[in-house]
């Protein structure tokens, strides 16, 4: 055989073994050197003559230019290119894994200190609770599962939670929903909002949970009305306005069927509506202090000092909208707060301001009267 195509297939089998052994590749040339070899070592042996010698050489030489084509210098020599992108790497991931054990560590601490407890949904039916939740609840296992948790939930409320529950969408991820879960204590009422997330190609919901029973655990909306200001501090804060000479709006309101959703469901649920009812109120026109007032049991006074917000009050009141027919849904209850208002605006400063509370007033029974086709009447 010619040194030269001895050579070659030499060469060609130190490229097939490193390659093998590094990349693990090449498995089709690996067949087709064995081929050759087979054929060569036959013709040489004069076993029997297949194809012209000539021809062999360069299939010998054809292969080996097909592996030298493939084959990468870094299979046999480091490349110092790749160690360093090797070291920037390595870099960037002590940096991620860093970031990530401080996101970490920082959400757990956030946890603890949150006043509402949270609550884990996974998508093979397990949920996790915080302690803080724990303590709301009264239980004492963080793991459980959905169908041990839904058996708490009153049957009223449990379809509807099921319900908002696979509703859920990644277009459509969050939610909000109330139910009453029972205790050993009896039954209290969780106000819940979560959020469905997609990791890892599953599913996941989390959640906050606050409980909206005043008497066990008063941070709720029905907080607001118990630490409302009472009517007689009402002429005090009108009279400062008066002395500054500061126009403002009057605004006298009643939740006039609360009475009614009090015999049917109980005072609590009159309560809970009437605080998100306020709530709600007092996000949009009076979120600065000395603002909101309590008349008597479900009539309130509200003073707004800024003209742009009683123009969206006013738009509100003349185009109707969940000011006039606000509904709200707690669990299984679903019922509308209906409110009448009375307005007057004031920029008369010398009269006395017992004048000005019985005008208000006057207007509001204008308001709840049956000859009044609007739930508001507006005085000046």
């Amino acid at each position: 055989m010619d040194y030269v195509v001895i050579a070659a297939f030499a060469l060609w089998a130190v490229l097939l073994i490193v390659k093998r052994l590094r990349a693990r590749k090449g498995a089709l040339e690996t067949l087709l050197f064995l081929a050759v070899s087979g054929v060569y070592v036959a013709d040489e042996f004069a076993i029997y003559h297949i194809i012209d010698s000539g021809i062999l050489s360069w299939v010998v030489y054809g292969g080996l230019a097909i592996s030298v084509f493939f084959f990468k210098p870094e299979w046999v020599i480091p490349s110092r290119v790749k160690s360093d992108r090797y070291e920037r790497l390595k870099k960037e991931h002590i940096r991620l894994e860093g970031g990530f054990e401080s996101l970490r560590k920082r959400f757990i601490a956030t946890i603890e200190l949150m006043r509402d407890g949270m609550m884990f949904r996974t998508d093979d039916g397990e949920m996790f609770l915080t302690d803080r939740l724990l303590s709301v609840l009264g239980e004492t296992e963080n793991a459980t599962t959905q169908k041990a948790f839904e058996k708490h939930i009153h049957p009223d409320d449990i379809h509807g939670v099921k319900d908002a529950l696979e509703r859920l969408t990644k277009k459509h991820p969050g939610y909000a929903f109330s139910y009453r879960y029972r205790t050993a204590k009896g039954d209290i009422w969780i106000k819940e909002r979560g959020k469905l997330i997609h990791y890892e190609g599953k599913k996941m919901i989390i959640a906050t949970a606050e409980t909206l029973d005043v008497k066990r655990y008063p941070h709720s909306e029905v907080d607001l009305l118990n630490s409302m200001r009472i009517d007689h501090e009402l002429p005090e804060r009108l009279q400062g306005l008066n002395r500054h000479k500061e126009p403002y709006y009057l605004v006298f309101f009643e939740l006039s069927n609360i009475p009614a959703i009090n015999r049917r469901y109980g005072r609590d649920i009159g309560d809970l509506m009437m605080g998100e009812f306020l709530n709600k109120l007092r996000y949009h026109f009076v979120r600065e202090e000395h603002t909101l007032y309590r008349v008597t049991g479900i009539r309130f006074a509200m003073i707004i000092r800024d003209d742009r917000k009683y123009q969206i009050l006013d738009r509100a009141l003349k185009h109707g909208g969940d000011l006039l027919n606000f509904e709200m849904k707690f669990g299984g209850v679903e019922e509308n707060v209906y409110p009448h208002f009375g307005i007057q605006r004031i920029t008369m400063f010398e009269e006395p301001v017992d004048e000005v509370i019985a005008r208000t007033t006057k207007a509001l029974d204008i308001a709840m009267s049956e000859d009044t086709h609007e739930n508001y009447f507006v005085i000046g």
